[in-house]
């Protein structure tokens, strides 16, 4: 499997870059009730201790070659204002999970779309995925939007199971093919 630690990626305004211990503190001060509503697994209070904890299990995963789980730092000021992954599905090694979140000072500001290419050609090119997906909560409107606008289409509601909130939510997910991602670059 490939070590996914040293992976860097920059877009216009945008650098992607493995989380690192330096990180702690803006996740914790960023996670905040509105952002964590809408993960499975992150709680609030999110605490600088249980984000220290999560970029070192995610560094391990990075280093598996299991996820890849990336900080989206603004290249002009240098700020930290999301994260990013991409997983592997234990049961099936050819299918990828996408999850992130972008803090309230960040948002609508268009990051997403524009790591979108990026994150899906890691996936394609670095896991070898044959097709990602991404889901959400049936009210997260806005990460609906977000999918839609990454070319993934919607091909299945399931319950998933929150820890953050010790519970089963019915979720939305959407998906999006090598084949689709290769034809949608080919009419870009």
């Amino acid at each position: 499997m490939s070590n996914f630690i040293n992976f860097n990626a920059q877009t216009e305004r945008l650098s992607l870059r493995c989380v690192e211990d330096q990180d702690a503190e803006i996740i914790a001060s960023l996670m905040v009730p509105e952002i964590a509503r809408w993960l499975a697994s992150w709680e609030v209070p999110f605490t600088v201790e249980m984000a220290q904890k999560r970029i070192i299990r995610s560094r391990r995963e990075a280093e598996a070659g299991s996820a890849l789980p990336l900080a989206i730092i603004e290249r002009e000021t240098d700020r930290f204002v999301g994260w990013v992954s991409l997983y592997r599905y234990r049961d099936n090694p050819y299918r990828g999970m996408l999850g992130y979140w972008i803090g309230i000072p960040a948002q609508r500001l268009g990051y997403l779309s524009e790591i979108k290419f990026a994150i899906l050609q890691a996936g394609f090119d670095l896991f070898g995925f044959d097709s990602i997906e991404a889901g959400a909560q049936l009210a997260n409107e806005a990460s609906f939007g977000v999918m839609t606008s990454w070319g993934m289409k919607p091909f299945e509601e399931r319950m998933a199971y929150s820890s953050a909130r010790d519970r089963q939510e019915r979720c939305k997910y959407y998906q999006i093919t090598r084949e689709e991602f290769r034809l949608s670059q080919e009419n870009s």
